[in-house]
């Protein structure tokens, strides 16, 4: 299995980027190091741009990286794409390019452009291939376009009030959640809250916002999907405002003194974009953020591995996939994107040590055989081995704007 290659998306550090590059450099027409500093590039890469990624036994063979967030444009912008010599003629780049145009579709953006050297022949005919043509020359580079086709936007290609209904054999929201996680998280956060305002992303059916009401007299949520505002409406009336829109959309008064956002990160397409416009636009000075994700290296899917239900830890299971989730975070992994959207990560733990999965702690929790005392003890020990949790926490800080 040397020759297996997983592709995926904004994983990459910016040691990755620059030992990638630097290894690609004399591929490059005219080589890369010639145009700019590898290491600066490498970071406003890192910084600002969505990545779709190759990867094979822990080495990033190839790298498609595009800026895809002018949204007032909607114009995407592909800035590099390089593949190891030996891993060329096996159709990488053209599947990392094929991301990043579905990627780019998704977003709701109208046009892809990029720029190519002109005696480069191989590119332009992958990028022709992939729909682009070509657009303004001169001497040295010519620009491709490709553009895309009209109603190919967020809305359109994902339905959330279906992504939060039950399937078949997974729930959207397991009793487990509301029992024992969403305790656990407001024990945790609780010695972090400020006073003031908060602002909850992502709040479903306000189960949880409603815990987090008696902290706060200021609320407001933003979610997606009409219906579960609908819903958490009825079950919370006027104490709190209610924003339907997408978080990359919304268009928010001001600036909170506590953002919340759990088990939705993993949901989105360009996570990176939201962690910036936390840090940039909505977080207060000395405001904190609360991040919490489930974790790829809970036991419970360690186990699942080693049962062959699932690939690997990080895997995304087609059930998951059904409820929108599009990766399935580790603490470093998690922790890179807060850092690369610009925020300060002040505090990291985990929440809760789990060894089963949710049905069979919904099972469980019907019975007396879990007490108070072995929950308290699983929340304690996943305060000690939080890689061990059901979910990961992050609590930062606003840091410099991105």
């Amino acid at each position: 299995m040397r020759n297996l290659v997983e592709y995926l998306m904004n994983k990459t550090s910016e040691v990755d980027i620059v030992k990638h590059l630097r290894a690609c450099d004399a591929d490059f027409v005219p080589p890369l190091s010639g145009r700019v500093e590898v290491k600066d590039y490498a970071q406003k890469i890192a910084s600002n741009a969505t990545r779709f990624e190759a990867w094979s036994g822990g080495t990033l063979v190839g790298l498609v990286a595009a800026y895809c967030n002018d949204y007032e444009s909607r114009i995407a912008y592909i800035t590099s794409v390089s593949v190891l010599k030996a891993w060329t003629d096996k159709g990488i780049a053209a599947r990392l390019v094929g991301k990043c145009v579905e990627h780019a579709k998704v977003l709701g953006m109208r046009q892809i452009s990029l720029e190519v050297a002109s005696d480069n022949t191989p590119a332009i005919r992958l990028y022709e291939k992939n729909g682009f043509v070509a657009g303004k020359a001169n001497a040295s580079f010519i620009t491709m376009d490709l553009y895309l086709k009209a109603g190919k936007s967020m809305n359109s290609k994902r339905d959330y009030n279906i992504e939060m209904k039950d399937t078949n054999d997974h729930k959207y929201a397991y009793s487990f959640d509301f029992d024992v996680m969403h305790p656990c998280m407001i024990k945790s956060f609780e010695p972090f809250f400020n006073k003031g305002s908060l602002l909850e992303l992502g709040s479903f059916k306000g189960d949880f916002t409603r815990r987090l009401l008696p902290y706060f007299d200021d609320v407001t949520c933003v979610e997606a999907s009409d219906a579960a505002i609908e819903e958490a409406k009825k079950k919370l009336g006027d104490n709190v405002k209610f924003v339907n829109s997408l978080f990359e959309r919304a268009s928010l008064p001001k600036r909170y003194d506590n953002i919340v956002l759990t088990h939705v990160l993993e949901h989105l397409d360009d996570p990176v974009l939201v962690l910036k416009r936390i840090n940039n636009e909505w977080l207060a000075e000395n405001g904190r953020f609360f991040l919490v994700c489930p974790n790829a290296n809970a036991p419970s899917r360690q186990i699942a591995v080693k049962m062959g239900l699932i690939t690997h830890n990080s895997a995304v299971t087609a059930s998951e996939a059904e409820h929108g989730h599009r990766c399935t975070y580790t603490l470093d992994t998690l922790e890179q994107e807060a850092v690369a959207a610009g925020l300060k990560v002040v505090h990291r733990s985990g929440i809760f040590f789990k060894a089963l999965a949710n049905f069979q702690w919904d099972r469980l929790l019907q019975t007396d055989i879990i007490s108070k005392e072995y929950l308290e003890g699983c929340y304690k020990m996943g305060q000690q081995y939080p890689d061990l949790c059901s979910s990961i926490f992050l609590m930062c800080e606003r840091g410099e704007a991105q």
